[in-house]
């Protein structure tokens, strides 16, 4: 018989996997939110489950119970979990932080759930109704939690990475700086571009294209990808670039000059002439 799985906080990542395990035969129980109508319609989304409000005994129905709610309350919603008069042992409970180690679910796991935690590496800006295949999920916990949790990547067609419980917050900034502050960066990257006359929808059909080469090229060829003045030494041509970005606010000329030295030093360029050159240039 397929395993049954409760969500508790079923927001953008909660209903995106669950609607994604149910497709792939995983049943669904409980899902809790915080309020009847938010839990209906993420049922509805889900296509499977029981709709509640309110942490009660049914979550005990359910072999795995995945905690998707924000991080500032996933102890709180271990806390309320241990509460029932379930029986855990045998159970296993996962949170989706990629911040959080399995240790906010100590309590679960006092009551002798095993515990831990899956990650997927994926932007939710929504809900997503068609999780792609080839997700990587971060796993950490225990031993048996993480073999659970490599069960339901595996299911949705996910490759597995183990994260040290030590190391969540390393990973998730990681994470952020190659999701969240590249999107940052692309922004202001398009806004450069408006002061060449390109703007809106063709700046981005213009950096989005670049952008997927580059990040293509990393892909297979890792640092041996990065290319630019930097890389070339061309000191004139970054003196220009720093000269033309005096006009727009100082954000974005201080992002240029942090990423430039930082490419200096990540990609082996940091010795030589022309790197001293560039040093002097980056430091004024």
């Amino acid at each position: 018989m397929p395993a049954t799985i409760a969500v508790v906080g079923a927001g953008r990542v909660g209903r995106s996997l669950a609607r994604a395990l149910r497709r792939r035969g995983f049943r669904i129980g409980a899902v809790v939110t915080r309020r009847t109508r938010s839990a209906q319609a993420a049922v509805h989304f889900i296509g499977a489950g029981n709709p509640q409000a309110r942490m009660d005994s049914s979550v005990s129905l359910a072999d795995i119970v995945i905690i998707s709610t924000p991080d500032s309350v996933v102890g709180e919603a271990a806390q309320s979990l241990a509460r029932l008069p379930v029986r855990w042992r045998g159970k296993t409970a996962l949170h989706t932080s990629g911040a959080l180690s399995s240790r906010e679910l100590r309590l679960l796991r006092r009551r002798g759930a095993a515990v831990g935690c899956l990650h997927p590496l994926y932007p939710f800006p929504q809900a997503v109704k068609n999780l792609p295949r080839g997700i990587v999920f971060g796993v950490e916990g225990g031993r048996r939690a993480r073999a659970v949790a490599a069960r339901l990547a595996r299911a949705l067609g996910g490759t597995v990475v183990r994260v040290q419980a030590g190391g969540k917050a390393h990973y998730h900034a990681a994470a952020v700086m190659a999701a969240g502050h590249l999107l940052t960066l692309l922004e202001l990257a398009s806004r450069v571009l408006a002061r060449a006359g390109v703007r809106g929808r063709d700046a981005r059909r213009a950096l989005v294209p670049l952008a997927e080469a580059t990040l293509r090229s990393y892909g297979e060829r890792g640092a041996h990808a990065w290319t630019g003045p930097i890389k070339r030494g061309d000191a004139e041509t970054v003196e220009r670039h720093l000269v033309a970005l005096k006009e727009l606010p100082l954000d974005v000329r201080q992002v240029y000059v942090i990423l430039a030295r930082a490419g200096l030093h990540c990609f082996g360029a940091s010795r030589g002439r022309a790197a001293r050159k560039l040093r002097r240039l980056l430091e004024r």
